[in-house]
């Protein structure tokens, strides 16, 4: 039998060491200079600077729109799938309900493909009126 085993103790982990690569012309100034902008801007040291998980306005409001289109696609598969476990036909009026969803769903689809199509070809232009 193992002696850690024997004595019911795990193995000792050494704590995880970080570390920066440099480049060959980097000197150890550079390279304390560079940590300790890191560590400043991870401790809250600079005013204005958003973690990972901050977006603005604009991109929350596009993810709501993209999660609300995702929200009807799932609302129609349920429906639909609602109405194949019921193992009876539909009846007409569920028919025209479930056709109904469906066309709203790809109108949200359409509408929201074209809303991003149009801001990129925006955004694009920008760009080249500015180079």
């Amino acid at each position: 039998m193992d002696a850690i085993a024997a004595t019911g103790l795990a193995p000792v982990v050494p704590p995880e060491v970080q570390t920066i690569q440099a480049g060959p012309a980097a000197s150890i100034s550079d390279i304390t200079s560079f940590q300790g902008s890191l560590s400043a801007a991870g401790s809250g040291g600079i005013a204005g600077v958003g973690g990972p998980d901050q977006l603005g306005p604009a991109m929350k409001a596009m993810f709501s729109q993209l999660e609300k289109v995702n929200g009807e696609a799932r609302s129609v598969s349920a429906y639909a799938q609602t109405a194949s476990a019921k193992g009876a036909n539909m009846t007409p009026g569920e028919v025209v309900n479930l056709t109904m969803r469906c066309h709203e769903f790809m109108f949200h689809c359409q509408l929201t493909s074209n809303i991003a199509n149009r801001t990129s070809d925006g955004i694009q232009q920008l760009f080249r009126q500015q180079s």
